[in-house]
C-alpha cells in the first residue's frame, strides 16, 4: 500500500494575497500610463506621416513631370488634409483623434521640378503638444522638427 505523505501541497493565503495585490497594482500602474503615451504617439505617428505624403508628393511630382498640390483644412472637429494631381483629388488624410493643426497652413503645390514654397505646419494634441514639418524654400529639404 502507498502511504500519503505530510507534505501540503498547494499555496497559503498570505501567498495568493500577496500575488493578487501585486498583479492589480501592476494593472493600476498600466491603466494610469499609456494615455499620456497614447497622445504623444498619435502626434508622432501624424507627423511622420504627414512628412512623407509631402516628400511622396514631391517626388511624385518630379517623376511625373506634373503638379501636385497639398490643401490643408483645419476646421474645427475634422482636421484633414487632401493631395490634388494636377487639379483631381486622390487622396484624403483625416488626423487622427486628439490631433489637429495648429493655425492655418499654407497650402503647397509642387510644381514639375518639384519645388513648392516655404512653410511650416504644426500639428499639436490635446496635451498641448507641438510637432512641426518644415518645409525649407532653399533646397527644398523636408524634415521634421
Amino acid at each position: 500500500m502507498s502511504k500519503i505523505s505530510d507534505e501540503e501541497h498547494g499555496f497559503t493565503l498570505l501567498e495568493m494575497l500577496l500575488v493578487l495585490t501585486l498583479v492589480a497594482s501592476a494593472g493600476f500602474v498600466l491603466l494610469l500610463k499609456p494615455p499620456i503615451h497614447i497622445e504623444r504617439d498619435r502626434l508622432a505617428f501624424m507627423t511622420t506621416q504627414l512628412l512623407e505624403e509631402i516628400r511622396d508628393t514631391r517626388q511624385a511630382a518630379l517623376a511625373e513631370n506634373d503638379w501636385y498640390q497639398v490643401k490643408f483644412y483645419p476646421q474645427a472637429g475634422d482636421h484633414h488634409y487632401q493631395i490634388f494631381r494636377e487639379g483631381t483629388r486622390i487622396k484624403d488624410i483625416h488626423l487622427k483623434d486628439g490631433v489637429q493643426f495648429l493655425g492655418q497652413p499654407e497650402n503647397l503645390l509642387f510644381n514639375a521640378s518639384g519645388r513648392s514654397v516655404g512653410t511650416t505646419i504644426t500639428l499639436t494634441n490635446s496635451l498641448g503638444e507641438h510637432r512641426s514639418v518644415v518645409i525649407a524654400p532653399v533646397g527644398m529639404r523636408i524634415k521634421e522638427k
